[in-house]
């Protein structure tokens, strides 16, 4: 789901504001009312059905709306079924018509290898006279998504003239190909070509593609051949341009790349923009374990004014073998800038503090060990989390009992630290020595033992799928299980499946139900039959495939061939009084942003937001995670991830692009989508 934003500059470098949010008035007497056809289209589109040939026949209205309508509501049901009526569409007299059934011809999924080459054949044969760049740009978007390489050739081959969005997508389309792993040396130079055009769009959508294609030995000779021109592409101005170029550098082993590299760094320095600088921190990570040399760069960005910077330079440290930078020239300086910073105590520092710490426990886990962060007073619950995240990295007894004794902390967030992390320590060796009986480990496993039981009995789904992932780990199970506590480790995973509901608790219940299946012991066939008969038809498979392991038997029958929605809303009154160009508005404690509702675009997730905010759900929550030229999001009534509304609504796919301040709703799969949202910092294709 996608929404127009409008963000102040400052609420894109928050880490952390509490949210109200007022969504405008919603006037009935205003309301646009849908018709009753209107209506049926987007009820089987919600209901992913084609209400017996219903909605396939709308495709022919006469009414060029309603086989707009109808072509969207295909591209979400994604079944091939409607291919032969959407390739009519394809050749349909109304350019949005024909952009709707082109992009859901790329939606299309589980067609045959027969269908897909109709379908991008018709794809080709439309882009070859098709006059609207629309409709043009929405084809090359579909033969991306499910061309071969074949369609990967066509690509390259259709005119020079076509306009810039739609070469911009052109480009584009190359890079969904690499995604797929379909590449060919005729894209590349293709795409090498097009950095010199004039519209920036283009330039870095070429840029994009060729990161994606990355690495390959043609691009680490093109990059050298052109050296002088990617060293003036450097100072492009588009932003975007430059963060796709440096992209590309860090997938490269040329040996040029790194004056280019270093006339990127020049421009940042007299002009800077942080996203670009993000951006050469991730790069440099990844070229430094080639060139110690660059280690020292570092060092700049550490030091830099803009917490986005500066975490994801710490970030990339601690992703670094730690030989890499304690033999480096310039070891002693960092390592004096990262106890610098792991000692600077401020609520607003809290974010680069909390992965200093993590940084200093990679690379110099001695002064880590000296600091001993974790008797500190006054540590926040993200800061506690992250000395309990570097203490995992330091294979010791003690740091692990540490660990250990956290894992029932009274936070939930600490508490989920600790099982993250405590796996880390839990290597075969170690393992096979609580097996044997090894007396120096004795008291060890008994507190795992009494941790895992009461961690399933604390009833947080959170926590249970934690606890659930580890005894998945027959190895961690079969350790508790030589110490003669099979049956209260059965008995409390069984009821720990038997406290989790349906949607919200779905991640943990796939997670208990696949512990059951490698556990494999017939006593919890009674939780995998009720799995087996839950609405969710994520839920039920994964019951069946327990089931399969433990009784060897196929359970196909009882399972709903079809996955209906556990939650509907069919509530037109309210979806009705959402105006066009609507828009709601963020008050934050960092600044005000203001996003406009997509009402035809995502309807069903505008109508769940719009209730959302007429409860006032989202009034004092917080934006609970912050990944640097990302996202930023929020939502959560929880504020770790985990929580949701208590029901989640369908995927919803559309035309809408997420560009820079694009507003969406977060998901873990399709189907899923709650209350979490986030804004995204750059465009993500």
């Amino acid at each position: 789901m996608n929404m127009k934003s409008s963000i102040t500059k400052n609420s894109l470098r928050f880490l952390a504001a509490f949210v109200s949010v007022a969504g405008g008035c919603f006037n009935l007497l205003e309301a646009q009312r849908l018709s009753d056809t209107e209506r049926d289209i987007l009820t089987l589109q919600d209901l992913r059905s084609l209400g017996e040939g219903r909605l396939l026949s709308y495709l022919a209205n006469s009414d060029a709306n309603l086989r707009y309508r109808a072509a969207m509501a295909c591209a979400n049901l994604q079944d091939s079924i409607s291919l032969p009526h959407l390739l009519r569409s394809l050749r349909d007299s109304t350019p949005k018509v024909r952009e709707a059934a082109a992009f859901a011809l790329g939606q299309l999924r589980h067609a045959s290898s027969q269908d897909s080459i109709l379908a991008v054949d018709s794809l080709i044969a439309g882009f070859r006279v098709e006059n609207d760049p629309s409709v043009q740009a929405r084809i090359l978007e579909a033969m991306g998504r499910i061309g071969d390489e074949q369609a990967l050739d066509a690509v390259t081959e259709f005119p020079d003239s076509l306009v810039g969005a739609v070469k911009a997508e052109q480009a584009m389309s190359i890079g969904r190909f690499a995604l797929r792993g379909i590449k060919n040396e005729r894209s590349m130079w293709f795409c090498f070509d097009l950095l010199g055009d004039q519209n920036p769009e283009v330039r870095w959508g070429a840029l994009f593609a060729l990161w994606r294609t990355a690495p390959h030995g043609l691009i680490d000779v093109e990059i050298s051949k052109r050296r002088d021109d990617l060293v003036k592409l450097a100072a492009d101005p588009s932003p975007d341009v430059r963060m796709n170029l440096v992209t590309l550098l860090g997938r490269s082993k040329s040996r040029d790349l790194v004056d280019v590299l270093r006339a990127l760094e020049r421009r940042e320095r007299q002009k800077g923009d942080w996203r670009v600088q993000v951006q050469i921190v991730r790069s440099l990570a990844m070229l430094v374990l080639t060139n110690q040399d660059l280690a020292g760069d570092f060092l700049e960005y550490l030091n830099s004014e803009n917490d986005h910077v500066k975490i994801a330079s710490l970030v990339a440290l601690a992703g670094l073998p730690r030989q890499t930078i304690q033999s480096s020239k310039d070891s002693t300086r960092v390592r004096q800038t990262l106890l610098r910073l792991a000692d600077t105590k401020s609520p607003k520092a809290e974010l680069v503090r909390g992965e200093a710490f993590v940084s200093l426990a990679r690379i110099f886990p001695d002064d880590f060990n000296k600091k001993n962060f974790i008797n500190e007073k006054d540590l926040s619950v993200r800061e506690k989390t992250k000395v309990l995240e570097g203490l995992s990295l330091i294979p010791t007894a003690k740091s692990m009992v540490v660990v250990l004794r956290h894992l029932e902390s009274d936070s939930i967030r600490i508490a989920m630290a600790a099982w993250d992390f405590i796996r880390r320590f839990l290597t075969p060796s170690t393992i096979s020595r609580m097996r044997s009986g090894d007396p120096d480990l004795l008291e060890i496993r008994s507190m795992l033992y009494s941790k895992t039981l009461n961690s399933l009995k604390r009833g947080d789904m959170a926590i249970t799928n934690l606890v659930a992932n580890a005894l998945g780990d027959t190895s961690f199970y079969g350790m508790l299980k030589t110490a003669g506590n099979e049956d209260s480790l059965i008995s409390a995973l069984s009821l720990s499946y038997d406290r989790l509901n349906s949607p919200d608790d779905n991640e943990a219940m796939q997670a208990v139900l696949v512990a059951m299946g490698r556990i494999n012991d017939a006593r919890f066939l009674p939780s995998l039959e009720k799995g087996l008969k839950d609405r969710d038809r994520s839920v039920a498979d994964v019951a069946m495939a327990s089931l399969r392991q433990i009784t060897g038997k196929d359970t196909t029958a009882p399972v709903s061939t079809s996955s209906p929605p556990v939650h509907v809303d069919f509530d037109w009154e309210t979806f009705e009084s959402v105006k066009p160009g609507q828009t709601a508005t963020l008050q934050t404690s960092k600044g005000t942003i203001r996003f406009q509702l997509l009402r035809d675009e995502a309807p069903f997730t505008v109508l769940s937001f719009v209730k959302l905010v007429k409860r006032r759900f989202f009034d004092g929550l917080s934006f609970h995670r912050v990944v640097p030229n990302f996202v930023v999001q929020g939502g959560d009534p929880r504020g770790d991830g985990w929580g949701g509304p208590g029901y989640a609504i369908r995927s919803e796919y559309s035309l809408q692009k997420y560009d820079r301040g694009s507003f969406g709703v977060a998901s873990s799969g399709k189907d899923t989508e709650g209350c979490q949202f986030f804004i995204t910092h750059l465009p993500t294709p």
